[in-house]
Formats: C-alpha cells, sequence, structure tokens
C-alpha cells in the first residue's frame, strides 16, 4: 500500500480493511443521513464481499454461496471495532458542549 492510497481494490479484499470500511459507512451514513447502521453496515458488508467475488477470475458455484457468510463475517468484525471504538471514546463528565463521538453503538436502536 502506497502512503497516498487508501482503499484499492487489492487491500480492500484484506478482512482488515474491510471491516474498516464496513464501520465506516455505517458510522458516516448515520452521521450524515441519520440510517440506522446496523443495517447500512450489513448491506456495505454484502457489497463489499460480492464485489470480491465478481473480480475473481475463476468462481465456483459455491462461492456465491459463501460469499454471504464472509459478509457477516464483515459486518461481525465491523461490530466489534464499532463497540470497541465506542468503549475508548466515551468520556463521562465531558458535558453538553461536547460534541457527538464518531462512534455510536449499533447494539442499542437508534430511532
Amino acid at each position: 500500500m502506497k502512503p497516498d492510497e487508501l482503499f484499492t481494490p487489492t487491500n480492500i479484499a484484506s478482512l482488515a480493511a474491510a471491516s474498516a470500511a464496513v464501520t465506516v459507512v455505517g458510522n458516516a451514513l448515520y452521521k450524515v443521513a441519520g440510517w440506522d447502521p446496523r443495517w447500512t453496515a450489513f448491506v456495505a458488508a454484502l457489497a463489499i464481499a460480492y464485489l470480491v467475488l465478481i473480480m475473481k477470475a475463476n468462481r465456483e458455484w459455491y462461492e456465491w454461496v459463501l460469499a454471504f457468510f464472509n459478509a457477516c463475517l464483515l459486518y461481525c468484525s465491523a461490530l466489534g471495532i464499532n463497540e470497541t471504538g465506542v468503549a475508548v471514546s466515551t468520556k463521562p463528565g465531558a458535558g453538553f458542549a461536547r460534541p457527538a463521538p464518531f462512534f455510536a453503538t449499533w447494539i442499542r436502536s437508534h430511532s
């Protein structure tokens, strides 16, 4: 990975980069549009898992099924990343003027 590149087609396929992408999409769409991050993150995980499969030259029929389970793995990894971010970014007693943190729990409802 070059210093001037963030996500490329090569490294987005790695679990760490894909999980980070799912986390960022879920949180960014919640912050910008108010969309439930549980669903946007899951859709992002599905999109990445199937995009990785589509980019593959030789595909077997069973890989389409495995892509769904890979998406579930991505989502669960992103959930763990996000909840860790929530735990480390919560500062008690900061007052009402404290800006909203980027990480908000996906476990509780956002409605």
